[in-house]
């Protein structure tokens, strides 16, 4: 794995950057990728952690299952997975993980997620109580901004941007006149 800005083992880097309450651990460009995701999820001293920050670490949806399964970092209310590559296999694991359950912010911006991806996000019961869900610049198209319109679950939204998704005017339209999403205050779909 190339790591142009890190060069330091996950259980050097968490004491370094965690904070002092143990609530916030930020890794954005320490490319730990999926092994150093799966060393982080058995260390004890995180079971306190509600945001974590993975911007841009090589992250796949395989590291998506280490968090999933995670026993330790189970009470997330913030994740930021920008810039990475989880796809649709790892929002599909997003979208069924029971640990997932307590975001209410979820940055999945430029990811490799598609249509597949986005239905599963937006069928899932587990993100219910999201606030915020950035998905700019995937690749969902007016299939997956349709499955978003549809969502039944993703109804307390206050922002959700799907810019940069190749979705068509029709498919904005539907995302600007869908039930869940015609009151929010930040939706950004071009």
């Amino acid at each position: 794995m190339n790591k142009p800005f890190n060069d330091e083992p996950v259980k050097t880097l968490v004491p370094k950057l965690l904070k002092k309450d143990g609530t916030l651990l930020d890794l954005r460009l320490r490319y730990i990728g999926d092994e150093g995701l799966r060393e982080l999820c058995g260390m004890e001293e995180l079971r306190n952690l509600r945001e974590l920050n993975l911007e841009r670490n090589e992250i796949t949806g395989k590291g998506m299952k280490f968090l999933a399964e995670s026993k330790v970092i189970t009470g997330l209310t913030a994740l930021h997975l920008e810039r990475n590559a989880v796809g649709d296999e790892g929002a599909k694991v997003i979208a069924q993980g029971a640990n997932f359950s307590s975001l209410n912010f979820l940055n999945l911006w430029k990811n490799d997620i598609g249509p597949a991806g986005a239905g599963e996000l937006a069928q899932s019961l587990h993100l219910s109580n999201l606030n915020s869900l950035d998905l700019a610049q995937n690749k969902i198209g007016d299939e997956g901004a349709k499955a978003l319109a549809e969502t039944l679950t993703l109804t307390h939204l206050k922002y959700l941007d799907v810019y940069g998704n190749g979705i068509t005017a029709e498919g904005q339209n539907l995302l600007k006149n869908a039930e869940p999403f015609a009151k929010i205050p930040h939706l950004t779909v071009a």
